[in-house]
C-alpha cells in the first residue's frame, strides 16, 4: 500500500505536536505518496505496520490509489509540491521535503532531517543547496535545474 499526508499530516510537520515518538516522524517525513509501505518498512529504522496504523488513525496519512481496483483514496488526494513564489517557511519546508523524497528518496533521509531541524528560510535555503548539489551529482544539471525551478519557481 502507499500512503499521502493529510492536510493535518502536512501541518503536524510544522508543528510537531502529536508525534513525540522519533521512528514515527522519520515514517511520516518519508511518506510522500510514492513509497510502498514495504519499502518504508525495510529502509527506515525501528519503524512497524502499526506505525501506519497509528499515523492513520491520528488522520495525518491516508492511502493512496495507485493502479485500478485498489482500494485507498485517488492519487488527486494529494497535491503536487507547491511552487513558493515567496519563500514562506512552511510551503518551502513542504516544497523541499517532496522534493528530496522524489529525486533523492531514501539516499535524501540526511537532508529531509536536516529540513526538519531548520528553523529559519536562510537555514532553508542551505538545506535546498545542499539538495540541488546532491540532484546534480546523481541525476545531472538538467534535473538539477528543473528541481531549482520547482522549488524557487521561474
Amino acid at each position: 500500500m502507499i500512503w499521502a499526508k493529510t492536510e493535518a499530516g502536512r501541518a503536524e510537520m510544522q508543528a510537531k505536536a502529536l508525534i513525540k515518538e522519533r521512528a514515527q516522524r522519520n515514517l511520516l517525513l518519508l511518506i510522500d505518496g510514492q513509497k510502498t509501505e514495504e519499502m518504508l518498512l525495510a529502509n527506515v529504522a525501528g519503524i512497524t505496520a502499526d506505525d501506519f496504523t497509528a499515523l492513520e488513525g491520528m488522520g495525518l496519512i491516508e492511502p493512496v490509489l495507485t493502479s485500478p481496483g485498489r482500494s485507498g483514496k485517488s492519487a488527486s488526494a494529494s497535491p503536487p509540491p507547491a511552487e513558493p513564489v515567496e519563500l514562506d517557511y512552511g510551503r518551502f519546508t513542504e516544497a523541499l521535503t517532496q522534493l528530496i523524497s522524489r529525486e533523492l528518496g531514501l539516499r535524501g533521509f540526511t537532508l529531509t532531517l536536516a529540513v526538519e531541524k531548520a528553523g529559519t528560510v536562510e537555514e532553508l535555503k542551505e538545506v535546498a543547496r545542499r539538495t540541488l548539489d546532491q540532484i546534480r551529482e546523481r541525476k545531472g544539471d538538467a534535473v538539477a535545474e528543473q528541481a531549482r525551478r520547482a522549488l524557487y519557481g521561474g
